[in-house]
């Protein structure tokens, strides 16, 4: 295989990442001008964010199966085009159904451009897998800076959302404009019976710890997913920030976890992992806890936001690297995490949506900052249990 083919596969799964970074992003900033365009109540729009995050995970899946038995590139290739029309039509949705079907289909493409991408990645022959899958993530959070200032320019320029969101779906030809010509990497081919890499010792043979790891990640992915979603909405409703403003403030967020992911690449090498999810923890209690405690306070929202983006971005690729590290990470055990997370950026969002409109925007952080906290004492018990002996 050439180079020249190896670079444009990578090239075009970090463009993939792109644009499932701008479609995870594009929705929580746009939750008011939505329910204003549908003639709908906050909480009533909300529902769009729980059932997008079931629509993703059976989409995830879905392609768990897909992609091991059909060409990867194929699947993109059918896949792609229903996320950009998905994008291209919801600033047509004048029902909150139809708006919910639309992000239905959006969310169930994502899932398997998602997981899709991930498994094409490791096919490529004699690559260094860590930095590539750490460079991935980058791209997830580029995307998720850049959606957010789509729509600040298009609010700007025709005082709505359309043209951002216009603009996201058309951004998919420069997409599928790199598969011309590009030869399908090879099919996958498994390891051996249960999963768990010749030679690497199994640490500690507990259930008990693979479920503390689990609600680490139900909780922390939950609040990561939840502020996002929910910043503009909380900025604007708590009269610290207008429309714009709030849209620039929710890019700030995902621009300094995009940030934070680049930085964490070239750290995962020189320290430890337990070290920098303690830093993680401590960065990302102290973040939201200055909005938590200063809720009136405009710039301790954008100081807190910052760090909390900033703390919060690698934690999962850590808490990852450190499970290997301390368990035999076969395929149910990654899924469970996997799946873990999803549910918490479900419950969390789901929750707030429906009780923000009868006790106020303050909700939306009181809900976040008790579940990082629950979070947070869930990692204590966690470098606690692991330091066990094995039995």
């Amino acid at each position: 295989m050439n180079a020249i083919t190896k670079k444009r596969w990578i090239i075009l799964y970090f463009t993939c990442y792109i644009y499932i970074g701008m479609a995870n992003a594009v929705i929580g900033p746009s939750l008011l001008k939505l329910a204003e365009q549908t003639g709908s109540t906050l909480g009533e729009i909300s529902y769009i964010l729980p059932i997008r995050a079931f629509s993703y995970l059976a989409g995830s899946l879905l392609a768990g199966l897909l992609f091991d038995k059909f060409r990867g590139h194929k699947l993109l290739i059918k896949i792609m085009p229903f996320m950009a029309i998905a994008l291209v039509l919801i600033p047509f949705s004048k029902t909150v159904m139809i708006l919910i079907m639309i992000s239905i289909v959006m969310a169930l493409a994502t899932g398997l451009v998602d997981v899709g991408c991930n498994t094409l990645l490791f096919r490529v022959p004699d690559i260094d897998i860590g930095p590539a899958m750490n460079g991935l993530h980058f791209f997830f959070g580029l995307g998720s800076f850049i959606a957010p200032l789509l729509l600040a320019g298009s609010l700007r320029i025709t005082n709505g959302i359309h043209w951002g969101f216009w603009g996201l779906g058309l951004f998919s030809i420069l997409i599928l404009v790199q598969f011309i010509n590009l030869p399908e990497t090879a099919l996958w081919v498994s390891s051996d019976g249960d999963g768990q890499i010749s030679g690497k010792p199994k640490l500690i043979n507990r259930t008990s710890i693979i479920w503390v790891i689990a609600l680490f990640f139900f909780g922390f992915v939950g609040v990561e997913i939840g502020y996002g979603d929910w910043l503009s909405a909380y900025s604007i409703r708590s009269g610290l920030a207008d429309q714009q403003a709030a849209l620039v403030l929710t890019s700030i967020y995902w621009g300094a976890f995009t940030v934070s992911r680049l930085i964490s690449i070239p750290l995962a090498a020189k320290i430890e992992p337990k070290k920098i999810l303690l830093a993680d923890v401590v960065g990302s209690v102290v973040g939201l806890g200055m909005v938590f405690l200063y809720p009136d306070r405009l710039a301790v929202l954008w100081l807190g936001t910052v760090i909390l983006g900033f703390s919060v971005a690698s934690l999962f690729p850590t808490m990852m690297t450190f499970a290997e590290g301390i368990l035999n990470m076969t395929g149910k055990v990654t899924s469970i995490f996997f799946v873990s997370g999803s549910l918490g950026s479900i419950v969390l969002p789901w929750l707030i949506g429906r009780s923000v409109d009868d006790l106020g925007p303050k909700f939306i952080v009181k809900v976040l900052f008790l579940a990082l906290l629950l979070a947070a004492i869930v990692f204590v018990i966690l470098m606690r249990v692991s330091k066990e002996k094995p039995h």
